[in-house]
């Protein structure tokens, strides 16, 4: 497991990404933006995610994210390997967008082991209710 499983997406729509650890390679000056993407609900978080981008849900569509904020990028150590995830990706103007690009270069640089991080686990404290779903109607 990457850290979290797939749970389902909606419609493309606006939402804002909080940032969680300014200081991971590629986010340096980098604030909570607003970006549209193909958005992945998920769940079953592992817990020793060090959540660099939250999810914010608020105001968004699609019964999937009627729910508290989640962790959708990430980074992780599993045994000897290093683990970093990104749900955005999915449109072409996401991949021309220069904080996009950024966090994808660094986050690949801290996986290759070219650049160093503090990925201690922060789950519970970036966010606290990311376990709860959204109710069943």
């Amino acid at each position: 497991m990457i850290g979290g499983e797939f749970i389902v997406h909606g419609s493309q729509q606006d939402a804002v990404m909080h940032v969680a650890d300014p200081k991971f390679p590629g986010l340096k000056g980098v604030e909570d933006f607003k970006i549209k993407e193909e958005w992945y609900a998920l769940k079953n978080f592992a817990p020793d995610l060090h959540v660099i981008l939250v999810q914010e849900t608020k105001g968004m569509k699609d019964d999937p994210y009627q729910r508290p904020d989640f962790p959708a990028t990430w980074a992780r150590k599993h045994e000897k390997g290093r683990v970093f995830y990104t749900s955005m990706g999915h449109r072409d103007d996401v991949w021309k967008n220069e904080i996009f690009q950024n966090l994808l270069m660094g986050g690949l640089a801290w996986a290759l082991g070219n650049v160093e991080a503090d990925v201690t686990p922060n789950l519970e404290k970036a966010t606290p209710s990311a376990g709860e779903l959204p109710k069943k109607k």
